[in-house]
């Protein structure tokens, strides 16, 4: 068994009389749940809102996943953390009795149906916070019947990140919805504007801006990391894989013709080093502050880039491979003169090449980015608000 099936299941055992101790005489509850931390980070705006105005309200959080629940259990954001336990009729009745919610925000898109329906059946307020919903979904298919009647009864209201996905819900006889935007922008804005350095980072990269390349996968998206490096070797490169596997590590460090050096084997000789590359969790939203441009991985694969606005609230340029998925804001950027798609690492080296011979092509986009994540803030606000009126 896998130390993460381990923490699934360990962390559960038990759990009903820890949920009854914690909240012992405890009234106020906003019950937050999301699938894993990822999901949890776009709607912690909201939290932050509901807690400013509403802070004799206690927030107690949920993951399915062991990763939410780690990152999570000591966060200041919430008073209480726990596994959500596994989605049968009596789990849902007991754990929501202890709770006794006041109200219930689920994020994104990890809907159980025994608590929905035990949510329901207790009439407790329930939103759906940052919703995507495509027309290819198995919701919408004759099977998902089920999950269509409780989009359209368990919960009081669905805020959703794109306008198609209120023309998808629409169309299926749902109508308890609304476009919101994504309240992540406000997130990832705070998190630029934080005072926060990398000794390591610091080190190596001796006060210059570098190219960062981050949530890169194996493949494509590490070939054309490769490409740069190779082309410029007197350029230096942050890189950030998605998840660092000793053979993706192997990899990148034999086809890189510079030295390469891992962050978790830094020395004091890293400065001399042509790409670092960050094998340790946690740091991307952050690290991209050292960059003065930037490649999101995962637009090649098939599914979407990662999060293109982590790069784009430090106001430097930003490109991701040519598969956009349900990625909302790729288009938008792209549109907004933000952010390029580039098909291959030929593309990708042309317009890094670009970057360095046209400072004013370069800091137009970098300014285009940073008022793309601007005019994104406040939804944050307005969706607390709604909840809680």
């Amino acid at each position: 068994m896998s130390s993460k099936t381990m923490k699934f299941v360990i962390g559960r055992l038990g759990q009903f009389r820890r949920v009854r101790k914690a909240l012992e005489g405890t009234d106020n509850v906003i019950w937050v749940h999301s699938s894993s931390f990822g999901e949890f980070e776009e709607v912690r705006p909201v939290i932050c809102a509901i807690k400013a105005a509403h802070p004799e309200c206690k927030i107690l959080v949920t993951f399915f996943s062991p990763s939410g629940y780690e990152h999570l259990k000591d966060d200041a954001i919430a008073d209480f953390v726990f596994y959500l336990p596994l989605d049968f009729p009596w789990n849902a009745w007991r754990f929501v009795k202890l709770v006794h919610p006041s109200r219930v925000i689920v994020s994104i898109s990890d809907y159980w149906l025994f608590f929905l329906w035990e949510l329901r059946r207790r009439r407790i307020p329930t939103y759906l916070v940052s919703a995507r919903f495509l027309p290819t979904m198995n919701y919408f298919k004759p099977r998902g019947f089920l999950h269509r009647d409780a989009f359209r009864t368990c919960f009081t209201h669905i805020f959703v990140k794109t306008e198609l996905s209120v023309e998808v819900l629409r169309n299926a006889g749902i109508t308890n919805v609304s476009y919101a935007g994504d309240p992540r922008v406000e997130r990832v804005r705070a998190i630029a504007a934080e005072a926060w350095s990398d000794a390591v980072v610091e080190r190596w990269s001796g006060g210059r801006k570098v190219f960062v390349a981050g949530s890169t996968l194996p493949d494509e998206d590490d070939e054309c990391v490769i490409a740069l490096a190779n082309a410029n070797p007197d350029d230096k490169f942050l890189l950030i894989p998605h998840e660092a596997d000793e053979a993706e590590l192997m990899h990148l460090r034999s086809s890189i013709e510079g030295r390469s050096v891992l962050y978790s084997e830094a020395g004091d000789d890293v400065a001399g080093a042509q790409v670092l590359i960050v094998d340790v969790v946690g740091k991307l939203s952050r690290i991209y502050r050292y960059g003065f441009a930037s490649f999101v991985g995962g637009g090649f694969c098939g599914i979407a880039p990662h999060s293109v606005i982590e790069p784009a609230a430090y106001g430097i340029p930003v490109s991701f491979g040519p598969i956009f998925g349900y990625q909302m804001h790729c288009q938008r950027m792209i549109d907004a003169g933000a952010a390029v798609a580039v098909k291959d690492r030929d593309a990708i080296c042309e317009w890094y090449s670009r970057l360095k011979s046209d400072p004013d092509y370069t800091e137009a986009m970098g300014i285009a980015a940073a008022e793309y994540c601007r005019k994104g803030s406040g939804i944050a606000e307005k969706l607390a608000a709604e909840i809680m009126s």
